[in-house]
């Protein structure tokens, strides 16, 4: 009877040490995803704040160029226009999926 309960504490307490080791790894996994998409989405706001801005100041160059008020920002809306519809394509032929499918794998084993 002594044996099979030194047994029974020896596996508890190995499952108990696993399940710590586990818990601490999937913590670990899951801040630095956590963290990696807070900096993503950071950066994310930044590059849109600098895609604004340029788009406008690229709007009013055209403008200039053209000697138009508002003729440089159809030509900017053309282009983000096109832009849209290629990724639209890509995301109807699901090439789009995959493409980003790859990248999150990629980046979730670093």
């Amino acid at each position: 009877m002594i044996k099979i309960d030194k047994l029974i504490d020896s596996i508890s307490s190995f499952l108990r040490e696993r399940f710590d080791s586990m818990k601490g790894d999937l913590i670990e996994k899951i801040s630095s995803i956590i963290s990696k998409l807070i900096s993503f989405f950071i950066l994310f706001l930044i590059l849109m704040f600098v895609v604004g801005f340029a788009s406008i100041s690229l709007g009013n160059y055209i403008n200039t160029v053209l000697d138009s008020s508002f003729l440089g920002y159809g030509i900017i809306s053309l282009f983000y226009l096109i832009i849209f519809l290629l990724l639209f394509q890509l995301s109807k032929s699901g090439t789009l999926k995959k493409m980003i499918e790859k990248e999150m794998r990629k980046g979730l084993k670093n």
